[in-house]
C-alpha cells in the first residue's frame, strides 16, 4: 500500500444482531473519513441515542452525527427508495441535512413493490422484517423470469426512470392479479408509481454513477470504516438455514459489497453484547425460557404484546426474583430495552455464549472486540442466586460459570467485571478494546489494555 493511500477497517456484529454496532461506529467515527454500508437494506435497524433524542437509522450509515464524515451506501445493499427518502427527510427535519455527505452507488439493487408484498406475505415463518430485502436479493440471483428481467438497479432509474417504473409496477400488478382480491392494494399508495416517483425525487441527488468512487477516495488518503448490517450468525452462507438474513454479513464481503479492493483492509472489529438477543425464529442455545420464550415472542405482535404492553403489565424486579428463566427473560428485555427498532416486537433474550463468540472471532478474523450492555449484567443481582451466568466452551463440553454482580462507575473496573473481561479475552484469544455501559453516546469506555484496569471515558 502506498504511503499516501488510506485504508479500510470492517466492523461487524458477532451474534444475532442488535449488538449496538451503531453505538461503536459513533464512538469510533472520529478516526475515519468515510462510514460505508456494504450489505442489507431497510431491514437493518441502528439506533444512536443522543442527549436530546434517539435517532433510528435503517439504511443510512451510523456516522451521521459527525458532520465532516462522508457516508456511502455500497453496491451490495438493497435500496428501498420509499423508505430511504423518508429517512433522509426525517434527518433533515431534525437539523441533519445530508447534501454533500451521502453518496449511494448506482449499482445498488432496487427493492420493488412486489418484493415488499412477497416478503409480507411469506416472510413470517422465519421472522423477516417484511421490508422486501430477501425477495430483492433473490431476484438479483434470478436475473430473468419467463423471459423478462426481474432485477433492477438504481442506475436503471437514473438512465430511464419511466421505463424502470413501468416494468416494476407492471410486475406488481401481475402479482396482484395472480393472487386475487385478497392482495389488492395491500401496499397502499406508499408503493404506488407516484409514491416511488416521490421517493426517487428525494434520493436521486445522492446517487453516484462511478464504480471507482470509493477507490479514488482511498487512493488519496481516505480512511474508511465499513459498517455491517445484521450480524455474522445470520449470514446467508454461515448462518443456520433458513433462519438467516438474505445477504452476506461477514467482514470478507465488505470489499465486494463496499466497492473497494481488499488490499486496503487493515483490521476487523467485532461487536457483541453481554446479554444476547435474537429477533425472529431460529436456533438460540442460551435463550432464557427456551421454547416457551421463542413461541411467546413469535406471537407477541399479533397478540398486541409489544414494548408498551410488557412495560405496563410486568414488574421486572418481581420477575427476576422468581428465578424462572422465562420470567427473567421478560424482565431483562424490559430493563434493557430489547425490542425491535422499528416494530417494537420483543426480542428473545439469552445469556452470553462465549464459546459461540470464540468461534465467530476465529472464523472471521476478528482483531478486537467491543462488548456492549455490560451494565445490563447488574440486573442478575435481583435473581435468587444473585450471580451472573455466562456460558463457556463448545459442545459437548459446555459449562455455565457464575460471576459476582458489580456496579459500573467512572473509576477503575470493579474486580468482578475485570475478571470476566479478562476471561473472555483469554477464551476468544482476542483483545477487548471497549465496553458499553448504557444507552447514551458517552456511556462508553475504551481501553489500551485491560491490564491497566483503568478505562478512558468516551467523550462525545
Amino acid at each position: 500500500m502506498d504511503n499516501c493511500e488510506g485504508y479500510a477497517d470492517v466492523l461487524v456484529g458477532l451474534q444475532y444482531g442488535d449488538e449496538g454496532k451503531a453505538k461503536v461506529v459513533d464512538a469510533l467515527a472520529g478516526e475515519y473519513d468515510i462510514i460505508a454500508r456494504f450489505n442489507g437494506g431497510s431491514n437493518a435497524g441502528h439506533t444512536v441515542v443522543t442527549k436530546h433524542s434517539s435517532i433510528k437509522l435503517r439504511q443510512i450509515p451510523s456516522g451521521i452525527l459527525h458532520q465532516g464524515i462522508t457516508l456511502y451506501i455500497g453496491s451490495g445493499c438493497a435500496v428501498d427508495i420509499v423508505q430511504l427518502s423518508k429517512e433522509i427527510k426525517e434527518l433533515a427535519g431534525i437539523g441533519i441535512p445530508l447534501q454533500g455527505r451521502l453518496f449511494i452507488s448506482s449499482r445498488c439493487n432496487l427493492v420493488q413493490p412486489v418484493h415488499v408484498a412477497l416478503d409480507r406475505t411469506h416472510g413470517h415463518p422465519i421472522g423477516t422484517t417484511g421490508n422486501g430485502i430477501g425477495p430483492c436479493y433473490a431476484d438479483r440471483a434470478l436475473r430473468v423470469q419467463e423471459g423478462s428481467r426481474v432485477s433492477w438497479l438504481i442506475k436503471d432509474m437514473l438512465h430511464d426512470t419511466d421505463h424502470a417504473l413501468e416494468i416494476m409496477m407492471m410486475r406488481y400488478s401481475n402479482w396482484i392479479a395472480d393472487l386475487g382480491d385478497a392482495a389488492d392494494n395491500m401496499l397502499g399508495v406508499e408503493y404506488s408509481q407516484q409514491g416511488l416517483l416521490d421517493g426517487w425525487a428525494v434520493v436521486k441527488e445522492f446517487v453516484v454513477d462511478d464504480p471507482l468512487f470509493l477507490v479514488n477516495q482511498v487512493r488519496t488518503g481516505a480512511k474508511v470504516l465499513f459498517e455491517g448490517a445484521q450480524s455474522v450468525l445470520l449470514d446467508v452462507t454461515h448462518g443456520e438455514q433458513p433462519f438467516v438474513t438474505s445477504s452476506h454479513t461477514t467482514p470478507s464481503y465488505a470489499f465486494v459489497g463496499g466497492d473497494l479492493p481488499c488490499k486496503y483492509h487493515r483490521k476487523t472489529i467485532g461487536v457483541a453484547k453481554a446479554i444476547m438477543s435474537r429477533v425472529g425464529a431460529g436456533p438460540f442455545p442460551t435463550e432464557l425460557g427456551g421454547i416457551h420464550s421463542a413461541r411467546y415472542c413469535d406471537a407477541a405482535i399479533s397478540q398486541g404484546k409489544n414494548q408498551d404492553f410488557e412495560r405496563s403489565s410486568f414488574d421486572p424486579i418481581r420477575l427476576l426474583n422468581s428465578g424462572d428463566g422465562f420470567n427473567i427473560g421478560i424482565a431483562l428485555r424490559i430493563l434493557t430495552g430489547e425490542y425491535g427498532t422499528g416494530s417494537g416486537r420483543p426480542r428473545r433474550i439469552g445469556i452470553l455464549d462465549v464459546g459461540q463468540l470464540s468461534q465467530a472471532v476465529a472464523l472471521h478474523g476478528i482483531d478486537e472486540i467491543f462488548l456492549n450492555k455490560i451494565d445490563c449484567l447488574t440486573h442478575f443481582s435481583y435473581t435468587p442466586d444473585s450471580v451472573i451466568p455466562i456460558l463457556f466452551g463448545d459442545a459437548p463440553n459446555r459449562t455455565i460459570e457464575n460471576f459476582l454482580p458489580f456496579s459500573i462507575s467512572n473509576e477503575p473496573l470493579p474486580p468482578e467485571l475485570l475478571r470476566l473481561l479478562q476471561l473472555i479475552e483469554l477464551k476468544t484469544e482476542c483483545k477487548i478494546r471497549g465496553i458499553g455501559t448504557g444507552q447514551k453516546r458517552n456511556d462508553f469506555f475504551l481501553f489500551d489494555s485491560l491490564s491497566t484496569h483503568t478505562p478512558s471515558h468516551h467523550d462525545s
